[in-house]
């Protein structure tokens, strides 16, 4: 039977293509956090430890934000779209009220949300069963206060339970979507190599141009 290679490598031995824990990936819930009395703005501030099959450490999902509000009532925003991509995923028939107010599917009030999801919706048993889909990229954050630009590995906020196909298609368009219109934004590390590359060439041809004197 012919073998062949999983992937092609490249001149320095490297794999081509994005690493395997980049893009869409398995994914399972390790916890939850809720951060949002940290934040004076925030009226979500929940925190998601996420395992992908295709990685041995954990990464976290953000949803962070306030609600837009009219006379006190909450208003259709992409914070809620967030919120309730992640609570379909897990079939949690809960949410926020219109006053902002977490509740369960018949309306009792949670005091706390990272208690309740935390002891309902997580798996924390080491089985390799990774019932959602997530996206996974990196992306270059620049520091406002010193110009230094560092790269981090993000999860998007969006969710999708693995066994829906209309939610993971959705999940899928929402992301092309989010990369066509720049929020995703990915950091290519093939970009920064060629970079180097082409500023290495040019001082090479800059240092065996002849010198022109006066």
């Amino acid at each position: 039977m012919p073998y062949r290679p999983q992937k092609e490598k490249t001149n320095n031995g490297k794999l081509d293509g994005p690493p395997p824990w980049l893009g869409f990936q398995d994914a399972k819930i390790l916890s939850f956090e809720d951060m949002s009395s940290n934040y004076e703005w925030a009226d979500v501030y929940l925190i998601v430890e996420i395992k992908t099959r295709n990685s041995e450490y954990s990464n976290k999902l953000r949803i962070t934000g306030s609600f837009d509000k009219e006379d006190g009532v909450i208003q259709d925003s992409s914070l809620l779209r967030k919120l309730y991509s992640l609570f379909d995923a897990l079939s949690f028939g809960g949410g926020i009220n219109k006053e902002g107010a977490w509740v369960n599917k018949v309306d009792e009030p949670i005091t706390d949300i990272a208690t309740f999801l935390n002891n309902n919706y997580t798996d924390t048993t080491g089985a390799e069963i990774y019932p959602f889909t997530v996206y996974v990229y990196k992306t270059e954050v620049t520091n406002k206060n010193t110009g230094e630009k560092n790269v981090y590995t993000r999860v998007d906020s969006r969710i999708a339970r693995s066994d829906n196909p209309k939610g993971v298609a959705d999940l899928k368009s929402y992301i092309e979507w989010a990369k066509k219109n720049e929020v995703i934004v990915e950091y290519n590390e093939k970009d920064d190599l060629d970079f180097l590359k082409n500023a290495v060439e040019e001082s090479k041809q800059s240092s065996h141009s002849p010198s022109i004197r006066a």
